[in-house]
């Protein structure tokens, strides 16, 4: 059933994008995160991991307690609510969007426009320079991804749709928290650290099989890279190493490298056709055995 319902999601992620964004909001989380946050002043939990739990629990919590009373209702409610979870939890933007808002801004050689769109894709400042520029986008691509598709999809694997909420509501807890330094935003940071583990190695692993395999491991600098190494350089180094591009943002014309932005998109979409294959095969061994 989760590969029917991952299905569906995607379907309707590709078909149905513009009207879905004009719903997948977390302004109400925002407030309601700040709001919790402020009333707990006083207790020398609240900066900590403890605090965390709190507030993100509960809202957790209640996707769970939704799920439990619409399955024991009837299953397909279940089925239904699960699928609405995870359209609400990828994105919130579609990155092949982005990317193409990006890449028309430079064709029209609109700088600042580029700059601007790769600075909100993103998530932090790009200087306005547009081969630089392009090299951000290059390698965001392949973290966003993670954030925006591949880790929503592994964690509704493990956990249905209180692993796809889970997900998404950490992600963008730490967008929120980014220029906050407490101890609050640091014990939400080890939670996306934490989050984005498993499913950054298993991209690893994806992007052997969808590009390059002996440069995907070759730029790497050992094995044991795979298991220590922060999870957002490591999804860079192995994605850039599968696509074998060499250029670093500017070709030798001094133009930005948009074929290697185009490469690395195509990676990312050949990747999802791995995931969706060996979960498909994991499916119907389960159906067989």
């Amino acid at each position: 059933m989760n590969l029917i319902s991952i299905l569906i999601a995607l379907v309707a992620e590709t078909y149905f994008y513009k009207s879905i964004q004009e719903w997948r909001q977390f302004d109400w989380f925002y407030r309601y995160t700040d709001r919790v946050y402020e009333r707990l002043a006083g207790m020398p939990w609240r900066d900590g991991a403890f605090g965390v739990i709190i507030i993100l629990g509960s809202v957790v919590a209640g996707v769970w307690l939704v799920d439990a009373m619409l399955d024991n209702v009837a299953g397909v409610f279940g089925f239904l609510f699960g699928i609405v979870v995870l359209i609400f939890s990828l994105g919130p933007r579609d990155l092949a969007d982005d990317v193409e808002h990006f890449v028309a801004a430079i064709a029209r050689d609109d700088g600042e426009a580029a700059c601007i769109y790769a600075t909100n894709m993103l998530g932090f400042e790009v200087a306005e320079n547009e081969s630089e520029a392009a090299q951000h986008v290059k390698e965001g691509i392949l973290v966003q991804a993670n954030i925006r598709q591949f880790g929503v999809l592994l964690w509704f694997m493990l956990l249905g749709p209180v692993g796809a909420a889970l997900f998404r509501l950490a992600c963008e807890l730490r967008s929120h928290l980014t220029t906050v330094d407490s101890g609050f935003a640091a014990s939400v940071n080890d939670l996306y650290r934490i989050l984005i583990w498993l499913p950054a190695r298993l991209m690893v692993f994806a992007f052997a099989v969808a590009g390059s395999f002996v440069d995907t491991v070759t730029h790497l600098k050992s094995f044991s890279d795979i298991w220590r190494v922060n999870s957002e350089a490591l999804l860079v180094e192995a994605g850039l190493g599968a696509i074998f591009h060499e250029p670093h943002g500017r070709l030798e014309d001094g133009s930005p490298d948009l074929e290697g932005v185009a490469q690395v998109m195509a990676l990312v979409k050949r990747t999802l056709l791995v995931w969706l294959a060996v979960l498909a095969m994991l499916t119907l061994a389960g159906w067989v055995f």
